[in-house]
């Protein structure tokens, strides 16, 4: 029997205590029943396992054991990277007390981990799924009372995966297995009961479809409130490129507008933007104090593109604007 009791936990990070991962979580499992975490990402699943495997320890609460649990078998930890794969179980055998039977436990390991050569090299040469298989055969090598698994099932190839299934299969008449897998059919497949974390608590549910079923709610459910979501945003970033799309083509009929003998008076902010788009069409348009220091001068009879109000607190005084290319001429100077 496991027992968790009103458990909490968070982690600290570079910025003071994290957020909690788990809030006043409570359940206990009975004997030989599997049992299947079920849970969005970051939902706390692996952090459980962790705390029931004994590889962590509680903010908040306490985790009683009643019985002889595995490490998480797929945990990444607990291995000695700088030893090879053997020395690595031979260590693990000591300190369980089975001296007498190394080889052949050994021996157990090295086939079912299907490590090849790899077996020889240092953990820290390993892949993730190496060690996963490394340690999925050191658990099935020592006899537990329950079993914990992350993700296990889904480690190695189909031959691989195919002896995991087989091996959780064999465990299951004598132990009990507590598991976290996203695959639906490996739950139903190895789990009788379920627990479903959501925002820090955990339900515990005696039939594990029942609680696939209330995961499955929660994901319809925040499927339908995130593409509100996006429906909401993609209609504000429609309205705003409606809304550069009109200040474009009000633009363009101001210019037209001026070129065609009819100017318009418009605000200095609005006169800047018109002129700096009237750029991007290749117009250069000046007031009249620019066109003389270019060397310019206005043809006779012309007429400004635009009127503009001068930004002056004091004055109200008006700057015609005119198109440099098109409505001036070169000063030729007399020799």
């Amino acid at each position: 029997m496991i027992i968790v009791e009103d458990v909490h936990k968070r982690y600290m990070t570079n910025h003071g205590a994290g957020k909690w991962i788990l809030q006043g979580v409570s359940f206990t499992i009975p004997p030989k029943v599997n049992v299947g975490l079920i849970g969005g990402n970051g939902a706390g699943k692996s952090t459980l396992l962790r705390l029931i495997g004994g590889i962590d320890v509680p903010t908040k609460g306490r985790v009683e054991r009643q019985c002889r649990v595995s490490w998480p078998m797929g945990f990444g930890g607990g291995l000695q990277g700088s030893l090879t794969g053997r020395q690595n179980a031979k260590f693990v055998c000591r300190i369980h007390g089975h001296e007498h039977d190394i080889p052949e436990r050994i021996a157990f390991i090295q086939d079912f981990a299907e490590l090849g050569e790899f077996f020889d090299e240092p953990v820290n040469t390993y892949s993730s799924g190496m060690k996963s298989r490394l340690q999925f055969g050191l658990s099935l090598a020592f006899d537990f009372d329950v079993y914990i698994s992350d993700e296990v099932t889904s480690t190695g190839d189909a031959s691989f995966r195919k002896k995991a299934a087989a091996a959780f299969n064999k465990l299951t008449d004598h132990a009990g297995l507590i598991m976290v897998s996203h695959g639906e059919g490996t739950l139903k497949q190895f789990c009788s009961a379920g627990i479903w974390l959501n925002e820090g608590k955990a339900y515990w549910f005696d039939d594990i479809s029942n609680a696939l079923k209330e995961y499955r709610s929660t994901l319809s459910a925040k499927t339908i409130v995130d593409g509100s979501a996006r429906l909401t945003k993609n209609k504000k970033m429609k309205a705003r490129a409606l809304a550069r799309a009109k200040r474009r083509q009000d633009t363009l009929d101001t210019l037209r507008k001026g070129l065609d003998g009819d100017p318009e008076t418009v605000s200095y902010e609005e006169g800047v933007r018109i002129v700096h788009f009237a750029k991007k069409q290749g117009m250069d348009l000046v007031v009249v104090g620019h066109i003389a220091r270019r060397g310019y001068q206005l043809r006779p009879g012309a007429i400004p593109v635009l009127r503009r109000w001068r930004p002056d607190p004091y004055e109200n005084e008006k700057a015609d604007i005119y198109d440099l290319n098109r409505q001036c001429v070169k000063v030729v100077p007399s020799k």
